[in-house]
């Protein structure tokens, strides 16, 4: 269904709900099918916010007619909730003034921060760190749509459409309200024409180092073509255009037809004082059971390490965390959630031995500690670069995580490179391994980058060419984006040199 909601994209809003709290809450540890959530707060507040992102997957999986297919367990979302922007900035570390959440994608270990969550009104718009989660989780749902590299304004449109989320206290959710966070953007940032917009090279060769319109302009295209009303099917046309291989201009023109008419279009449209925006009934979203549980004393004592853990530590901090890592361990040695984070600040801090013998106390107390058995692969293929006689041990201890787990794509993976790292050939059933691994987790670009470099190494260029696509319009990493460029360009040159070598002979 189509609703109305008043826009005043014209003005600047500013408006965010505030945390308070007046006792200290304990730990808690939300798990549902798709996320688990760690946050210091009430119960309530925790499986309000937990339940909302399960609406917000089906919510989108139900406007793109996808079936509610199981998410493996470590592949789940985890998000760390913690007490405010401050501290999410601290986290990120430099470079990180503005933030108010982030998120990073990985195979395997997915993880988001943001600040307190409120909880108490569903009805609410979501707060500015929801936003940036609910942009990001977008970018990662629509790996799950298209095969193929959408350009970067199509990639952030998306992420701004679905971003902008109304929980209905019924259990509807809405989609696509208007961006009211990009209102100042689009009024005083510099604007990006139109024909820059819609090509992604072009604009990324001639974007000004000003802050510009670019997330504002591409939000609002993105809602005309989805909303409006005005120009049914040329989305569809446009996306079609692309996949069959036409370039960004001609597929824009060609589905679009006169841009500098759609510009007037788009100028139009930004003024309206009401826009569209998608209202699902609780009929269409799948509710999800989230399970509560407070954490142990010895989880609760560790969980700031493992958030620095999971962020990602240098050399400098890695050695200042496993430092309290081992005094939490100390007062909880028999705790596999604290040995399984010990194991993995002792890995981080390049004590290999130290982390095994962890990951192996973690395993003994808690056989399902995968975790723990992720770090004792890491540790252990680490080892074996020294010692190529370990190689089997690796292989074995990967086999054994799969057992635990048998849809974590981190054994898949290292079952592939295990014989990479090695100097062999990855027998069939180890490239199977990789391909679904990556079939797994579609946004891990490191998976993605493998696969293709594996293919083209084999001759299967057609296939390289698919896997790596998804990454030359990568909406956050340029290098990695012009890094897949060549690996798909330099093919066709691949290709025509072979086939000159076969005609000598």
């Amino acid at each position: 269904m189509v609703a109305r909601f008043a826009s005043r994209i014209g003005l600047i809003l500013a408006v965010f709900l505030a945390c308070s709290t007046t006792a200290k809450a304990a730990w808690l540890e939300a798990s549902s099918p798709n996320f688990v959530v760690y946050a210091e707060q009430s119960e309530k507040q925790v499986r309000a916010f937990s339940d909302m992102l399960e609406r917000y997957r089906s919510a989108m999986r139900a406007v793109y007619k996808l079936p509610d297919e199981p998410t493996s367990p470590s592949n789940r979302l985890t998000v760390f909730v913690v007490r405010d922007a401050n501290q999410v900035r601290k986290l990120l570390g430099e470079g990180s003034r503005f933030t108010q959440g982030f998120y990073q994608s990985r195979a395997g270990g997915s993880v988001a921060f943001i600040p307190r969550v409120d909880g108490s009104n569903q009805s609410e718009r979501v707060t500015e760190g929801e936003l940036v989660l609910l942009h990001e989780y977008a970018h990662h749902f629509m790996y799950s749509l298209f095969s193929g590299s959408p350009p970067l304004w199509f990639s952030e449109g998306f992420a701004e459409f679905y971003a902008t989320a109304k929980f209905e206290s019924d259990g509807g959710v809405g989609l696509g309200l208007p961006a009211n966070h990009r209102a100042a953007e689009l009024v005083y940032a510099k604007d990006v024409p139109l024909a820059m917009l819609l090509n992604t090279r072009k604009y990324r060769e001639n974007a000004s180092r000003r802050y510009d319109a670019f997330y504002g302009r591409s939000w609002l295209l993105f809602h005309y073509m989805m909303l409006s009303g005005k120009r049914p099917g040329q989305l569809n046309d446009y996306m079609t255009r692309l996949s069959q291989g036409e370039g960004e201009d001609a597929a824009a023109t060609g589905a679009f037809g006169d841009l500098a008419a759609l510009d007037k279009e788009l100028e139009r449209y930004m003024m309206s004082r009401k826009m569209s925006y998608m209202n699902l009934g609780a009929n269409r979203i799948t509710a999800a059971e989230v399970r509560i549980r407070p954490l142990r004393k010895g989880e609760a004592a560790i969980l700031p390490i493992m958030m620095r853990s999971k962020r990602g530590v240098n050399e400098e901090q890695a050695a200042l965390v496993v430092e309290e890592a081992r005094t939490i361990a100390a007062a909880y040695p028999d705790d596999p959630f604290v040995m399984a984070a010990l194991a993995e600040a002792e890995y981080d801090a390049g004590q290999d031995d130290a982390a095994l013998a962890a990951a192996d106390k973690a395993i003994a107390a808690d056989p399902q500690a995968i975790n723990a058995y992720i770090q004792k692969i890491y540790a252990m293929f680490r080892k074996a670069g020294d010692d190529e006689a370990l190689w089997p041990k690796v292989r074995a201890a990967i086999a054994a995580a799969n057992r635990v787990e048998n849809d974590n794509p981190i054994p898949l993976s290292y079952f592939y490179r295990s014989y990479a790292a090695e100097g062999k050939a990855p027998p069939p059933i180890a490239v199977q391994g990789l391909q679904k691994a990556l079939m797994l987790a579609p946004y891990d670009t490191g998976l993605r980058l493998t696969l293709g470099q594996h293919q083209i190494r084999t001759g299967s260029l057609e296939q390289a060419r698919k896997t790596l696509s998804p990454l030359i319009n990568h909406p956050h990493d340029t290098g990695l984006a012009e890094f897949a460029r060549k690996l798909i360009d330099a093919e066709p040159a691949r290709s025509a040199k072979d086939d000159a070598s076969n005609d000598d002979t």
